[in-house]
């Protein structure tokens, strides 16, 4: 349980440091959240 925890704060940070350093990825990740969002919704 406790990699899993550490494997999701690893792709956070990852994540977080893409979009800040590159621009396009935050379009990217804006699109793919909420399409997560909107599946979990229904």
């Amino acid at each position: 349980m406790k990699n899993f925890y550490l494997c999701i704060v690893v792709v956070l940070v990852i994540t977080i440091l893409a979009v800040a350093l590159i621009p396009a990825v935050s379009d990217f990740v804006e699109r793919v959240f909420f399409q997560y969002l909107g599946r979990a919704a229904r």
